[in-house]
């Protein structure tokens, strides 16, 4: 057996080998809506101690788990937007001031980000 062949066998069994473990292996599971929603909100910068963690997480596992992924991302951004704005204002996030911001500009926001412009058939203001 020359040289050439010798490799030649061992690449081939190693090949088998490893197409032997991937066929036997266990599937991987799919992460949680939950452990996805995670880290959506951490690459927000939302991260468990802080305030709009909760909010974060329960509007982001709820759209993971709607099958829209879209929407999580959405929330954790709205999110991250609220915090920054009550930062802005002053607030500290260790008072009540900041966390009664913190629950307002969250729910302001998610309705603004949901909300369509109106439609109207005709133009109401010549009327």
């Amino acid at each position: 057996m020359t040289r050439n062949q010798l490799n030649a066998g061992l690449a081939l069994g190693s090949v088998f080998l490893m197409a032997g473990i991937v066929v036997f292996a266990p599937p991987v599971p799919p992460a949680s809506a939950q452990t996805q929603a995670e880290r959506i909100c951490r690459e927000q910068g939302i991260t468990p101690k802080t305030e709009g963690y909760e909010y974060c997480l329960s509007q982001a596992t709820r759209a993971i788990e709607w099958g829209k992924p879209e929407i999580a991302y959405t929330m954790a951004r709205v999110t991250a937007d609220a915090r920054d704005s009550c930062l802005e204002s002053g607030l500290s996030p260790a008072t009540s001031g900041y966390k009664n911001c913190m629950e307002r500009e969250t729910h302001a926001r998610s309705l603004l980000v949901f909300t369509d412009e109106p439609q109207y058939d005709r133009d109401i203001a010549r009327q």
